[in-house]
């Protein structure tokens, strides 16, 4: 499926691309490290909400009923939303894109993980067609980019008009009451658990710091406005600490 070039948003240059290379292959490799207890570990820093938000993220995505609907699965890591996708809609055909092959494998494993199609690509250079895709979906993915507009500008590119893209995300934590707990979790509590869980417990030191350092979701949202989506929106989980976020592009 194509669509006409000169309805696509073109792609922001990044400041530096050796910046960028440098900054994704340092986080591949980070991610492949834990490839192994990813998914206990993110577990844990929900508080055992993870599948309740893949499914909605899945949900959000508003993918066409029926057979031969084509959704990307970007960030797909060992595959959590790829596989929801099939478990709400067996006939859709989906791609799992990640830049980390070990997590890839680790989802080629995983029950269904055959029905997913594999592809090590990065998320700010798609090696996909324009309008290719009726819905993406993409989990933890934002923060973890050197340039969100680029990212955000491939996916306006690679779905079709009327698609959506729908995305979970980590916020830092609201001004609220409950902040300081929540603080006081992803810095102290977090950073402990992974000790004892993983390998490369750094890894999740790097992911508390970078939630709190992450856009909120109104600024997130407003990035989404600004590549070009519309019917933007957002629903808030954990006390303002996760976020999904959804947006469309346009028809015309």
């Amino acid at each position: 499926m194509t669509e006409n070039p000169s309805s696509s948003l073109p792609r922001p240059a990044s400041a530096s691309p050796s910046v960028d290379a440098d900054h994704g292959a340092r986080v591949a490799s980070m991610f492949d490290g834990i490839a192994g207890r990813y998914d206990l570990m993110n577990a844990v820093m929900t508080w055992g909400q993870e599948p309740r938000l893949v499914r909605r993220t899945v949900e959000r995505a508003n993918i066409p009923a029926g057979a031969g609907a084509r959704v990307l699965d970007l960030a797909t890591g060992t595959g959590d939303v790829a596989l929801e996708i099939l478990r709400q809609h067996p006939d859709a055909q989906v791609v799992g894109a990640d830049f980390a092959p070990e997590m890839m494998e680790v989802g080629k494993g995983r029950e269904g993980g055959d029905r997913v199609e594999w592809v090590e690509a990065d998320a700010m250079d798609l090696p996909f067609a324009d309008g290719e895709f009726d819905s993406i979906t993409h989990g933890y993915l934002l923060r973890n980019v050197a340039d969100i507009p680029a990212t955000l500008a491939e996916q306006f590119r690679v779905l079709r008009p009327g698609g959506w893209v729908a995305a979970l995300e980590t916020s830092p934590a609201p001004e609220n009451i409950v902040k300081p707990f929540s603080s006081f979790y992803i810095h102290r509590v977090m950073p402990r658990l992974a000790r004892l869980i993983a390998d490369r417990p750094e890894a999740y030191e790097y992911l508390s710091s970078s939630t709190q350092a992450f856009r909120t979701p109104e600024e997130v949202a407003d990035l989404f406005a600004d590549a070009g989506f519309v019917n933007v929106g957002h629903e808030l989980f954990m006390f303002g600490t996760l976020a999904v976020h959804w947006a469309m592009k346009p028809v015309v």
